[in-house]
């Protein structure tokens, strides 16, 4: 009997032996086949991580613009009223440069900028940049614009070598472009037909390339080119 119960056991590890081989072996390869799901996930999720640094990195450029320090400058409020000294005052203290740059401000701080402009010393610096906004702009901030082109295209000679001749050919250029622009108003124009003839006395333009039509009837300079005010 004892032995017939040994033959009994021994048959029944052989037929476990099999089924333990092949879990062995199975369990194995299942665990190579879900490697690459798992990667895959890893994989598909890593552009989603990526994307946050992206967004984040945008928010930045939608905050508000803080205030601009001129505003609360003395010498920019002092300006900012009509008094014509106190707008040499702040041109002597920014200088062409510092006007220039106060533009990207706006509001009352660029219009008292371009007021302040024609006396700076170096005005003659902002005619190529004043010239380019001009060229760009249309509506309200058009006339300031061609206010300080005039007034600083109209400057008394200095006897010094210029400062920027490129600059104010292209500026010459744009203001004989803008005076033949029959789609701005009439004052408009004038203003930069007066810029540009003011420009031709310097040589930076021939004069007989700016429009006439504004002239007064039977006015010779304007015919000829010359300074001659355009009516409005």
């Amino acid at each position: 009997m004892r032995q017939g119960r040994g033959r009994d056991g021994l048959r029944r590890a052989r037929r476990r032996a099999p089924v333990a081989a092949r879990l062995a072996f199975a369990v194995p390869v299942a665990l190579s086949l879900l490697a690459p799901l798992g990667c895959r996930r890893e994989q598909g999720s890593a552009p989603r991580a990526a994307e946050a640094p992206a967004s984040a990195a945008a928010s930045p450029s939608l905050a508000p613009r803080p205030p601009s320090p001129r505003l609360t400058d003395p010498r920019w409020r002092l300006a900012a009223g009509d008094d014509p000294l106190e707008c040499a005052r702040l041109a002597e203290a920014e200088g062409a440069a510092g006007l220039l740059a106060a533009l990207d401000d706006g509001g009352d701080i660029a219009l008292t900028a371009l007021r302040a402009l024609p006396y700076a010393d170096d005005a003659d610096l902002a005619l190529g940049p004043l010239a380019e906004r001009a060229r760009a702009a249309s509506g309200p901030p058009l006339p300031p614009l061609l206010e300080a082109l005039l007034g600083i295209a109209g400057r008394p000679a200095r006897p010094r070598e210029p400062l920027d001749p490129d600059g104010a050919r292209s500026a010459a250029a744009a203001l004989v472009e803008l005076s033949g622009r029959r789609d701005l108003p009439s004052d408009q124009r004038a203003l930069a037909i007066s810029a540009a003839r003011a420009l031709a006395e310097r040589g930076l333009v021939d004069p007989l390339r700016i429009p006439a039509d504004l002239d007064p009837e039977g006015s010779v300079a304007g015919a000829a080119g010359g300074p001659a005010a355009p009516r409005p």
